[in-house]
C-alpha cells in the first residue's frame, strides 16, 4: 500500500482534537481512530482510478486513451487545467496533510450500563470488545451480532464502533443495528455537544451530518424493554473481509410472551444510499399477534422500503428478495428468543 505523506497530531482531550480540526481545516485534516477504513481510503493507487480518458491531443491523437501521462501544455486540445490534468489536481482526491489520532482518549473506550438500564458505548471501543460484553449479547444482541460479523479478527481488534458509524457507509455492520436499537450518537465540537438519532446520521454514501470540527464521542442505547429481543444478519459473498450484500437488523417488543407486538424496528443495510429504517414494518405489526401470516406481511413491507441498486455484489431484484427473506427469518428468531427467555 502506497500512502501519501502526512503528519500525525495526538490530542490529550476531545477539546484538543476539535481545536486541531479547526486549526488545520484549510490544509486538510482527518480523524484517525482504528484506521482500518481511513488508511485504505488514503492509499495512493499506482494508476489513479479517478483519472478520465484523454479526449484527444497531439500526445494522444487517437483520443480516448486511459493514461496518467501529462499531456504537453502546447497541445491545442489539452490546455492547462484540461480534463486530464484537472482530474489529477482535483482537491476532492487530495490527501490530508494532518491526521488527528484519537488513541490517547481513553475516556472514549468504555462499555457502561447506566443506572437507568441504558447502555453507553464509547466511540473508541473496539469492534472486538462489543460481542465480548455479556450485557450487550444479552440485551442488545443485534449490536453484538453486527460487531461479530464485521471484517476479520485483525480488523475487529483495530476498528472502532465510532469509526464504523462515522464513515456513514450504507452497509456498516454496526450502524444498521444501532438504528434498529434506537441508538443516539453524541457529537462534540468547539461549541459544545449535540445528539443525533442513529437513523438521521448518514445522508449519503460516506456523507453524514457530522460537522468537520466535530468528534463522535459515544453511542447511547435505551434500556431494554421486557419481552423484547433483537438480531442482525449479514448476507455476504464470503464470511470474512467482505462488505455485505444485504444487512438486516430487527428489534421487537411484545406486550407479553405470545402476545401482540408492542413495538418493532427493522433497519436495512446495503439496499439504499444510507442505512434505512423500514417504517412500514411497524405499520403492519403494531398490535398484532406475530403469527406466520402477519410476519410474512411485515417482511414484504420491509422489502418495499428497500431502495437497492445493481452492483458487483448483487442485483437490485436479488437484494429486495433477500430483504424479505431475512426480515422474516429474523422476526421469527426474535419471537422465539422472547418465548424462550421471557
Amino acid at each position: 500500500m502506497i500512502l501519501p505523506r502526512f503528519d500525525v497530531l495526538v490530542p490529550e482531550t476531545v477539546d484538543q482534537a476539535c481545536a486541531m480540526l479547526v486549526e488545520h481545516a484549510d490544509e486538510g485534516v482527518r480523524l484517525l481512530a482504528g484506521g482500518t477504513d481511513l488508511l485504505v481510503d488514503l492509499r495512493r493507487p499506482i494508476i489513479p482510478y479517478h483519472v478520465p480518458r484523454c479526449d484527444g491531443c497531439t500526445t494522444h491523437p487517437e483520443g480516448k486513451v486511459a493514461s496518467t501521462v501529462r499531456c504537453e501544455p502546447s497541445d491545442p486540445l489539452m490546455p492547462a487545467g484540461g480534463p486530464l490534468r484537472a482530474a489529477l489536481e482535483d482537491p476532492r482526491h487530495a490527501a490530508p496533510k494532518y491526521l488527528v489520532s484519537l488513541h490517547k482518549l481513553n475516556q472514549l473506550k468504555s462499555i457502561q450500563v447506566l443506572g437507568d438500564g441504558s447502555l453507553k458505548v464509547g466511540a473508541l471501543t473496539t469492534i472486538a470488545a462489543i460481542p465480548r460484553s455479556p450485557e450487550i449479547r444479552r440485551s442488545w444482541t443485534a449490536l453484538a451480532d453486527g460487531a461479530a460479523n464485521l471484517g476479520s479478527p485483525l480488523v475487529r481488534n483495530r476498528g472502532t464502533l465510532g469509526g464504523n458509524i462515522a464513515n456513514a457507509r450504507p452497509a456498516a455492520d454496526t450502524a444498521v443495528p444501532a438504528i434498529a436499537l434506537d441508538g443516539t450518537l453524541t457529537l462534540q465540537g468547539p461549541s459544545g455537544t449535540r445528539t443525533v438519532a442513529a437513523e438521521d446520521f448518514a445522508r449519503g454514501p460516506g456523507l453524514s451530518v457530522m460537522k468537520p470540527d466535530e468528534v463522535l464521542t459515544e453511542v447511547h442505547f435505551p434500556p431494554p424493554l421486557p419481552h423484547a429481543g433483537s438480531a442482525y444478519y449479514k448476507l455476504a459473498n464470503r464470511k470474512a473481509l467482505e462488505i455485505s450484500t444485504v444487512g438486516v437488523a430487527v428489534w421487537l417488543a411484545l406486550e407479553k410472551p405470545g402476545g401482540p407486538v408492542k413495538d418493532v424496528r427493522v433497519a436495512l443495510g446495503a439496499v439504499g444510499p444510507t442505512p434505512i429504517l423500514a417504517e412500514s414494518v411497524g405499520e403492519v405489526l403494531a398490535g398484532k399477534t406475530p403469527d406466520e401470516k402477519v410476519l410474512g406481511k411485515a417482511a414484504m413491507a420491509a422489502a418495499g422500503d428497500a431502495r437497492p441498486i445493481d452492483d458487483h455484489r448483487g442485483a437490485a431484484w436479488y437484494r429486495v428478495q433477500m430483504v424479505e427473506l431475512l426480515t422474516l427469518r429474523l422476526l421469527k428468531t426474535v419471537v422465539e428468543r422472547i418465548a424462550s427467555h421471557p
